[in-house]
């Protein structure tokens, strides 16, 4: 495997609980050029802990994990590592309910006291890379609303807006439309979809809920499927759910066999 021209360099990674290889010799790599990629794989695969890899809040065994080329990620804080430019959302959306939308874009760009913050925002400081954010999310016209009343899509629309207007190099989505509605997951699919237009972020994103899968996949997106902490295929959707391997697997864990 080479390093160059990547994003992402993910060489020989192994992780253990307890002598239990939750990773084991992962191998994976995001060329600099794509947009989103789609992690897939039954509980227990190691999406999860690839993530916690990737941001510092585990420490593997050995491999080597490199950030647009030759960045280790390993042995760095996930303050150092999100300071880098590879930012996570986790599944439970994390914004301040007490706070309004517009205060919690304010808080997103970096800014230390509270009283600064909202002064600095008065002053139109970031005014126009919030803006535009909130109206990636279509969120613009809550900009006044409490954080605490928007609905949970809409909470989750929100610290996507809070991330993006960070321009991170490398966002992680970790399930991004669990717990939502059927409109709200198809209003996501296209709020990623304008995000891959608009933003310079690549997404890298775990989800389970397959139609979704195939909606953002639909657009051209690599997938790769994680079993036993380690990879099982990539590529197209229709040549992963066409892989025999993917498929022993899944209906080997009770998934429903189209979700195969």
């Amino acid at each position: 495997m080479s390093a160059a021209d990547t994003l992402l360099y993910v060489e020989s990674l192994f992780v253990s609980f307890d002598g239990f290889l939750a990773l084991r010799n992962l191998n994976l790599i995001v060329d600099r050029t794509e947009r989103v990629r789609l992690l897939i794989g039954p509980n227990g695969a190691g999406k999860t802990t690839l993530f916690d890899v990737l941001t510092g809040h585990v420490t593997p065994v050995s491999g080597r994990v490199l950030f647009r080329d030759t960045v280790s990620l390993l042995g760095r804080s996930p303050h150092a590592i999100a300071n880098l430019g590879v930012i996570r959302k986790f599944q439970t959306p994390s914004v301040f309910p007490g706070h309004s939308v517009f205060e919690n874009m304010i808080l997103s760009v970096g800014r230390k006291q509270f009283g600064e913050t909202m002064a600095a925002g008065r002053r139109a400081l970031h005014a126009d890379e919030i803006a535009a954010a909130l109206d990636h999310v279509g969120l613009l016209g809550q900009s006044h609303e409490l954080a605490g009343r928007l609905s949970h899509g809409q909470k989750q629309w929100l610290e996507l807006a809070m991330l993006l207007v960070q321009a991170p190099p490398l966002l992680l989505l970790d399930e991004p439309v669990a717990g939502m509605t059927k409109p709200e997951k198809e209003k996501t699919a296209e709020l990623l979809r304008t995000i891959v237009e608009r933003s310079s972020s690549s997404i890298m994103l775990i989800e389970h809920d397959m139609d979704f899968v195939r909606t953002i996949a639909a657009r051209g997106h690599r997938v790769t499927v994680l079993h036993e902490g380690t990879v099982l295929a990539e590529g197209p959707l229709e040549r992963v759910q066409a892989d025999q391997r993917v498929v022993k697997a899944y209906l080997g864990r009770g998934q429903v066999k189209a979700e195969a």
